[in-house]
């Protein structure tokens, strides 16, 4: 089964289809889905519908097609959403080493796409950057940044309990309005919040680069005059380039504080309640749904 919004807040599970996997293809089971919060919430508020949720899972390989040398039981990462079970071309899966844990894993997908992002920008040696918004695509950025040597990276973000969080990855932590303008040579927009975005701009120096990752936006970004006035370079940036060869330099990074982004378990059954609390203030980083034992 896989959950699918078919109007706005209308869910439904539909079922996927039992098939053997065609040449080239892998079966996946899913043992887990990871919540992309905001971005699912878009989904299932404004569509396009009918529209599948979920996108990170990590599973493992149940059966494959001719041409696939891929072990059957292989612990793999790949982008199912919430759904049981589904199929990919094998060069879509990626494996997961024994020593890295089931929700580190998951932060393989996301984690390359901030990474594309921050590449766009290149933050150079010296250069100090400012991350608005620390939800997962947020702490994900910061950890990429850190992890990779970037000395001087700060976070912008309204709830005392994420900037607590972003200080375990390594980042200087602020609330709005407590930082100086013209300050950064770096913007990472994370926040998915117009007034987030207009704030990042203000705080970044003349010629500065900045680069829009967020795209379950609660309203349409606009341009500060910070932007015209300082000639700020913004570009936007989705989709992973090379999921496999950021895994790798995520499987030799991994850390156990990675599992801390994902501090909320749930069942499939209780996936669809989960949606309406997660509108409210103080909702989760993200979450996990726990697909081990469930039938579909």
């Amino acid at each position: 089964m896989r959950l699918v919004a078919h109007a706005p807040n209308r869910l439904r599970w539909d079922a996927v289809p039992d098939r053997p996997p065609g040449p080239g293809e892998v079966s996946v089971r899913t043992h887990f889905s990871a919540l992309s919060v905001a971005s699912e919430l878009t989904l299932l508020h404004a569509g396009p519908f009918p529209a599948a949720l979920g996108y990170q899972t990590l599973g493992t390989v149940e059966a494959v097609g001719a041409g696939v040398t891929l072990a059957l039981g292989t612990r793999v990462v790949t982008t199912l959403g919430h759904a049981s079970h589904g199929f990919h071309p094998a060069g879509r899966v990626v494996p997961v080493p024994p020593h890295v844990s089931d929700r580190a894993a998951l932060c393989a997908i996301l984690g390359e796409e901030t990474h594309k992002g921050l590449r766009k920008v290149r933050p150079r040696p010296g250069e100090a950057v400012l991350v608005a918004g620390a939800g997962l695509l947020g702490l994900l950025s910061i950890f990429n940044l850190t992890r990779r040597g970037v000395h001087e990276v700060h976070l912008l973000e309204p709830r005392a309990d994420r900037r607590a969080l972003a200080l375990t990855f390594g980042a200087a932590a602020h609330a709005p309005g407590e930082l100086p303008h013209d300050r950064f040579q770096v913007g990472v927009e994370c926040s998915a919040s117009p007034a987030g975005f207009t704030e990042l701009v203000s705080h970044l120096a003349p010629g500065g680069r900045c680069v829009v990752l967020s795209d379950g936006n609660g309203g349409a970004l606009s341009l500060p005059p910070a932007f015209h006035q300082r000639e700020v370079q913004v570009v936007g940036s989705s989709d992973g380039e090379d999921y496999a060869a950021y895994a790798h330099w995520l499987w030799a990074h991994a850390e156990p504080r990675l599992d801390h982004l994902f501090p909320l378990t749930v069942r499939p059954a209780d996936l669809p309640g989960l949606y309406s609390q997660l509108q409210a203030r103080g909702r989760p980083v993200s979450a996990v749904v726990d697909w081990r034992g469930a039938l579909g």
